[in-house]
C-alpha cells in the first residue's frame, strides 16, 4: 500500500538517522565529524502536486548557534532570503508554487562545520546517501530538479565540464556574458540518472553574470520543462 506524505517523510528520515547513526560508528573523521546533538531534517514536501524537485548539499549553516533552528530543508517554512529565491525568482517565473516543491537535501544531518571546509568528507559519506536520496526522487518520475549550488552539483556529476554551473549556463570566459546556449546536465551524465538543471546557490546572484543570465536561462529550463 502506498504511503501518504507523512508516512514518507517519517520512512526518510528513520533511514537517514540510521545512515547518520552507522557513519557515525565506522567513520574515522578526526577533522569534520558529523554532529551528534543535532537530528537530522525532513524535506520540505509542498502541499500541491509536485512539479519540481530541488536538491541542495547539507544543512550546515556556518553559524553555530542557528543550526538547531533549521528544522525543514533550506528553511523553506522561514522568511528569509532563501526562501524569497525559492518562491519568488524560481517558483513564481516557472510559473508554480512553492506549495508545488520537493526538496531535499543529499546529506540530511549535520557535520561539526561546513563541509565546504572539508570536502573529502562528503565523499566518504557519498554512497549511502546517494542511494536514498534516489529513492527519494524516485517518487516523482518526470518531475524537473534543480540542483543547488555547484558543491552538490560536483558531487552528482560525472564529468568535470558537468561540475561547473557556468557550463549549463554557457558563460564566456572572453567576454564575462553568456551566449544563451544553454544546457542541462543529461541522465547519462551524471549518478541520479535524471536530468538536471543546475541552479547557483543564492548568494551567488551578486554577481553580475548569474543576475543577468538568470531570467533567460529559467525561460530555457521553463521551455523544456513544457516539451
Amino acid at each position: 500500500m502506498a504511503m501518504n506524505k507523512t508516512e514518507l517523510c517519517d520512512h526518510f528520515m528513520r533511514n537517514a538517522t540510521e545512515i547518520r547513526n552507522s557513519l557515525i560508528v565506522k567513520s574515522d573523521n578526526k577533522y569534520n565529524p558529523i554532529d551528534k546533538n543535532l537530528s537530522p531534517i525532513p524535506p520540505f514536501y509542498g502541499t500541491d502536486d509536485i512539479k519540481l524537485i530541488i536538491i541542495g548539499q547539507d544543512p550546515t549553516i556556518r553559524n553555530k548557534e542557528q543550526r538547531s533552528k533549521i528544522t525543514i530543508t533550506l528553511n523553506l517554512k522561514t522568511p528569509g532570503s532563501l526562501l524569497r529565491y525559492i518562491q519568488d525568482d524560481i517558483c513564481s517565473k516557472l510559473g508554480i508554487s512553492i506549495e508545488n516543491v520537493y526538496a531535499t537535501d543529499l546529506f540530511k544531518y549535520f557535520y561539526t562545520k561546513p563541509p565546504a571546509d572539508t570536502p573529502r568528507v562528503l565523499l566518504q559519506h557519498f554512497s549511502e546517501n546517494l542511494k536514498l536520496l534516489i529513492e527519494e526522487i524516485n517518487i516523482f518520475p518526470g518531475v524537473p530538479i534543480i540542483t543547488l549550488g555547484e558543491p552538490i552539483l560536483k558531487l552528482l556529476a560525472n564529468e568535470l565540464k558537468y561540475q561547473k554551473v557556468r557550463f549549463h549556463w554557457d558563460y564566456d570566459k572572453n567576454t564575462g556574458n553568456s551566449n544563451h546556449n544553454f544546457r542541462y546536465c543529461p541522465k547519462e551524465k551524471n549518478k541520479l540518472g535524471r536530468v538536471i538543471f543546475p541552479f547557483p546557490h543564492q548568494p551567488s546572484l551578486r554577481k553580475n553574470f548569474y543576475q543577468e543570465t538568470f531570467p533567460v536561462y529559467l525561460n530555457f529550463m521553463k521551455l523544456q520543462m513544457k516539451s
